[in-house]
């Protein structure tokens, strides 16, 4: 999508250029949704990408990290375990996550039970409105 002059003036003064803001209250929590939103990701993330990264975000504690099999994202986004585990993947080669295998292999296939996945704060896509560096909360 090719933005013209007038569009982009008109987010210029629309947007500001600090966004997304370190949050008043709650430390890291929210520090994710802003870079997500405000960096122009939502535009660039397939809608399978959205809704795995959507699922981890729900599950997530207060220093957004989250322990889940692909079996539980796959059941909560409504997809192939299969599809889930490639979509972490992708979704880890974005920067978006960071994935630290654990658990125990369980019988003869060698399935294991869970992962440890850790939310990031992305930096700002390269063509977003928003533009600037990501104000990281301290």
């Amino acid at each position: 999508m090719t933005l013209t002059e007038a569009d982009r003036k008109w987010r210029e003064q629309r947007l500001d250029p600090g966004l997304p803001r370190k949050p008043r209250r709650g430390g890291t929590r929210f520090a994710p949704q802003n870079a997500i939103a405000y960096g122009g990701w939502l535009r660039e993330l397939k809608p399978r990408e959205l809704r795995v990264w959507l699922a981890l975000n729900c599950m997530a504690d207060g220093d957004c990290r989250v322990r889940a099999s692909h079996g539980t994202i796959a059941r909560l986004t409504g997809m192939q375990r299969e599809h889930a585990a490639r979509t972490t993947a992708a979704l880890e080669r974005r920067g978006l996550l960071r994935v630290r295998v654990r658990g125990r292999t369980v019988g003869r296939s060698g399935k294991r039970t869970s992962n440890e996945y850790e939310l990031l704060v992305p930096r700002p896509f390269p063509n977003s409105a928003a533009g600037g560096t990501i104000n990281e909360p301290e």
